[in-house]
């Protein structure tokens, strides 16, 4: 359980990270794809979490283990969750702009 809200909050971090630095804006303008990863919560979440889940060893799946299955499944569903929780915490607490231009 600890080692699940590690790398919940771990992977967060990362992800935030890599969206805002400056040296990983110059890698997300080298391709469409890549634009569109970086920009993507969900979808840079899920190659974090799943580097994460094998590093740190998380399976979600805990009684049985599949290789490359349980990452895979706990990075999607680790992922997803983060990421609405994000866009609760950001229409909770964050700025909304609802002026007509």
């Amino acid at each position: 359980m600890i080692a699940l809200v590690g790398m919940l909050a771990l992977g967060r971090l990362l992800i935030w990270a890599a969206q805002t630095a400056t040296p990983m804006q110059m890698i997300w303008r080298l391709h469409p794809l890549l634009t569109e990863l970086g920009e993507c919560d969900f979808c840079l979440g899920f190659w974090v979490y799943f580097v994460l889940a094998v590093v740190l060893h998380v399976n979600l799946l805990d009684p049985f283990y599949f290789p490359f299955v349980a990452e895979v499944v706990t990075a999607v569903a680790v992922s997803f969750g983060v990421h609405l929780a994000r866009i609760g915490w950001t229409m909770k607490f964050g700025v909304l702009d609802l002026t007509d231009d």
